[in-house]
C-alpha cells in the first residue's frame, strides 16, 4: 500500500511540475511539438529582419548613386566631366573664330582662266576685256554686241541629256569654255528660229558631232551655265560654227559667207 501511495504522490508531483512549466512558458520536449515563440521574441526577430532589409536597400541605393554619379572610365563625377566638356567646346569655338576663313571653293561651271580672241574686223578702240569677264562672259572680244541679251530657254530632261552629249561630240576637247560656246550657239538658234527641241536644231543646222558619247562633267557644267544660269560664253549672238581642220578644202564657203565672230582653239564661230 505504501508503495502504491508513493507512486501516486510522484505522479501528482509530475503533473504539478508540468502544469507550472506550461504556465510560465518553459518549453517542453516530452513527445510534443515545439511551442511557438512568444510575442516579444517574434517582434525582436521581425525588427532584426527589417533592419537587415533596410541596410540592404540602402546599400543598393549607394551602389546605384555611384553608377550614375561617377564616370567609370575616369573615376570622376559625371557633373564635373560634363562641365569640362562644355568648357572644352567653348574653347574650341573661340579658337575656331580666330582662325582665318578657308578659301571658298571655286565655281566649277566657270573657267578660272578666261581667253581673249579678236574679231575678224578689229576696231580702233577694242572694248574692255575686264568688263566682259566681270559680266560673266567666258571669252572677251574686241567688238562685243552691247545690245545682246539672254532669253531663257527651259530644257526638258531629254533635251538636256541630248544637248550635253552634243556639246561633247562637237567640242568636248574644248573644256567648259568650248562646250559653253556650243551650248550658247544652240540657245541662240532656238531663240532665233523659234525652235525649242534640240533634236530639231541638230537636224536643221546640220550638226554632225556624235551624240552617242557620254557627256563629260565639263559639258554638263557648260549646259548648266548657259541654260540654267542664263549666262553666255561671249557677248554676241552666235548661230553657226565649224572646224576648218575637219574640212577637206580647209574652209567652208557657207560659214565664211556669214559674219565671223571669233575662234576658240580651231573652231570658228559666226553670226548671220
Amino acid at each position: 500500500m505504501r508503495e502504491l501511495f508513493e507512486k501516486r504522490i510522484n505522479l501528482i508531483l509530475i503533473a504539478v511540475v508540468l502544469a507550472v512549466a506550461v504556465a510560465i512558458g518553459v518549453p517542453t520536449f516530452v513527445g510534443r511539438p515545439s511551442q511557438p515563440a512568444s510575442v516579444d521574441s517574434v517582434e525582436e526577430t521581425t525588427a532584426t529582419v527589417t533592419q537587415t532589409e533596410s541596410a540592404t536597400r540602402k546599400s543598393d541605393v549607394i551602389v546605384e548613386h555611384s553608377e550614375v554619379g561617377v564616370d567609370p572610365r575616369s573615376n570622376r563625377p559625371a557633373e564635373t566631366k560634363a562641365q569640362e566638356t562644355v568648357t572644352e567646346a567653348v574653347e574650341k569655338k573661340q579658337a575656331k573664330a580666330t582662325e582665318k576663313p578657308e578659301k571658298a571653293t571655286e565655281d566649277t561651271t566657270k573657267p578660272t582662266e578666261p581667253h581673249i580672241f579678236a574679231t575678224a574686223a578689229p576696231v580702233d578702240y577694242p572694248a574692255s576685256y575686264d568688263a566682259q569677264w566681270d559680266a560673266g562672259y567666258l571669252v572677251a572680244i574686241d567688238n562685243p554686241d552691247t545690245s545682246y541679251s539672254v532669253t531663257h530657254v527651259e530644257l526638258s530632261d531629254s533635251n538636256r541629256a541630248l544637248l550635253e552629249r552634243l556639246c561633247m561630240g562637237e567640242f568636248g576637247e574644248g573644256g567648259t569654255t568650248g562646250a559653253a560656246l556650243i551650248a550658247q550657239a544652240v540657245r541662240d538658234a532656238m531663240n532665233y528660229y523659234g525652235i525649242d527641241d534640240v533634236a530639231e536644231i541638230i537636224r536643221q543646222l546640220h550638226y554632225t558631232g556624235s551624240t552617242s558619247i557620254p557627256a563629260s562633267q565639263s559639258c554638263k557644267d557648260a549646259v548648266t551655265y548657259i541654260f540654267d544660269m542664263d549666262k553666255s560664253a561671249i557677248q554676241h549672238r552666235i548661230l553657226y560654227m565649224y572646224n576648218p581642220k575637219l574640212m577637206s578644202e580647209g574652209f567652208s564657203d557657207f560659214h565664211e559667207s556669214q559674219r565671223y565672230i571669233c575662234t576658240f582653239k580651231s573652231v570658228r564661230f559666226f553670226d548671220r
